[in-house]
Parts: C-alpha cells; structure tokens; sequence
C-alpha cells in the first residue's frame, strides 16, 4: 500500500501502521502524512467472502477524504 504525500514518498521510507482495524489505520496515516492520494490493493474476493470478511480497501475508499486508487492483482 503506497501512501503518497505532496510529490513524495514518505521520505523513502517504509513506516509500519498497526490498528485494530487496519482501514483505519491506512486512513489515519494518510491524515498524519497529509496525503492526497491513496493506492492500494485489493485481493479480488468473492462477494460473499467480502461480506463475512469485510473489505479494507472498500472502507478505505468510501472514508477517505482524498482520492484512492485500488489495484486488482494482474491475471495470468
């Protein structure tokens, strides 16, 4: 997951997010890093998967204050 802030990185570093609820977390991190976009992935879950489980990309797309891009894992 790339949280993307004002044309940098996170200064090059990879910095570890730990919640609860990991969609808040991502959301929370990006709020700190004053971010204006987030990408992410996404595990292409069935939808009745997605319905016991939860989907973290679909909480953070519909929570975040800034645009999200979420990619689907290539096919082969």
């Amino acid at each position: 997951m790339l949280i993307i802030s004002q044309m940098r990185i996170s200064d090059g570093k990879v910095k570890a997010i730990h919640s609860k609820k990991p969609a808040e977390g991502i959301l929370d991190a990006a709020n700190k890093l004053g971010a204006n976009l987030i990408i992410t992935g996404t595990r292409g879950l069935g939808t009745i998967r997605r319905t016991l489980m939860g989907s973290v990309s679909a909480y953070v797309l519909e929570h975040a204050s800034v645009p999200v891009i979420i990619c689907r894992p290539c096919e082969y």
